[in-house]
């Protein structure tokens, strides 16, 4: 009677009699242990593919974040509560804090809320027929209590903040509190025939604020990208601001840096033109807007120049900027100079005529020397042009 053999884990060995031994030979494997795979198949595919296997990347999702990991209280929270707490205090820093909570914030409606309740106050000071409230509320000055220019900078620097957007939650408010109707508004490009304040309280246009926007901005690109050369456009065009934002409220640096599309243009507009502004002060706004205009003026883009200038570039718009634009422009450069001109120096001093002339002399001469046709044709295009008709 044979004895049964009694097995032992991690003790089992591999047959190394004759037989087995020559056996194995025979496959002629390499030495070591095989890799498993966990797919027959994949051995084919890595052999046939060069490259190493990308890794899917997989999409988060609230819920498979909360599944991995530990979750405190205050993410434990149910979203309707978590939305009042920060709705209540507006502080920024609750969804950075936790992914958790900025998924459970992430959401149209919420978006909607912190609008009005960061532009509401602003909106129901200037955007309302009664003109003596309005006055009334003048005395607290610019730093109204009500209005918090801080948190509005801070949304319009969220990536979610879009026109559309804001333009929505206005209109929303529009809807629900200005009862009285919508305030005058105020164009871009003046209208000789347009009615006089009385008539106007009268009857004013029901425009959503879509509408406004959509028809302000293609009156302002018209006049700006219509006149190439000529006289000075301050005629035909007002700079006055709508306030549909607090006062102090800051350009976020997306909008300044560009290169800027159309959206993007149209956003610019609507926010210089609604009061936001360049801190020199208290930020690096200044730098990013400087880069800025120089960036629009080697795209070409005269648009982006004019609304920069009018956020706030004006002061750095000085007679070396413009001789670095007569080298540095792209586009059409002739529209481009001239709307330098057209924007800060209407009034010229003798120093800054000369050195105007001088830098144009000398492009002129050296595009002569280099047999550069085009090159010349432009510097003589801006010397006669119209904007600088008699000021040289």
């Amino acid at each position: 009677m044979e004895l049964t053999a009694i097995n032992v884990p991690g003790k089992k060995k591999r047959d190394n009699g004759k037989a087995a031994v020559a056996a194995r030979k025979a496959l002629k494997r390499p030495s070591g242990r095989p890799f498993k795979l966990s797919d027959p198949n994949e051995e084919t595919l890595n052999s046939a593919s060069s490259e190493p296997p990308s890794k899917k990347q997989k999409k988060k999702s609230l819920k498979n974040i909360k599944s991995r990991r530990k979750m405190s209280n205050l993410e434990k929270l149910p979203t309707e509560i978590l939305e009042t707490v920060f709705l209540f205090c507006l502080n920024f820093d609750l969804p950075k804090a936790s992914p958790v909570i900025a998924g459970k914030l992430s959401s149209p409606i919420v978006y909607n809320k912190t609008i009005l309740a960061s532009f509401g106050p602003t909106w129901e000071r200037w955007h309302t027929r009664e003109r003596s409230r309005v006055e009334k509320r003048d005395d607290a000055g610019p730093e109204d209590p009500e209005q918090d220019p801080g948190s509005q900078s801070t949304i319009l620097r969220c990536c979610w903040a879009t026109l559309p957007i804001i333009l929505n939650a206005k209109e929303a408010w529009i809807r629900r509190y200005a009862k009285e109707g919508p305030s005058k508004l105020t164009w871009f490009v003046l209208n000789k025939d347009q009615p006089s304040e009385d008539e106007e309280q009268q009857d004013l246009p029901q425009m959503t604020p879509h509408e406004y926007l959509e028809t302000d901005f293609q009156g302002f690109s018209n006049l700006i990208l219509g006149q190439r050369d000529g006289g000075w456009l301050w005629d035909q065009c007002s700079w006055d601001r709508n306030s549909d934002v607090a006062d102090g409220i800051e350009l976020p640096q997306s909008l300044l840096s560009g290169p800027w599309d159309e959206d993007m243009l149209k956003y610019l507009f609507w926010l210089t033109k609604s009061g936001a502004g360049i801190d020199w002060l208290n930020s690096t706004n200044g730098e990013v807007g400087l880069e800025g205009l120089k960036k629009a003026i080697i795209f070409g883009d005269v648009r982006a120049i004019h609304l920069l200038v009018w956020a706030g570039m004006l002061e750095k718009l000085d007679v070396d900027l413009l001789i670095w634009a007569f080298r540095n422009a792209g586009g059409d450069k002739v529209a481009v100079i001239n709307q330098l001109l057209r924007l800060n120096f209407s009034v010229m001093k003798d120093r800054e005529a000369r050195k105007i002339d001088k830098e144009l002399s000398e492009i002129m001469d050296e595009a002569k020397q280099d047999g550069d046709q085009e090159k010349y044709e432009v510097a003589k295009r801006i010397l006669t042009s119209e904007t600088l008709d008699g000021r040289l």
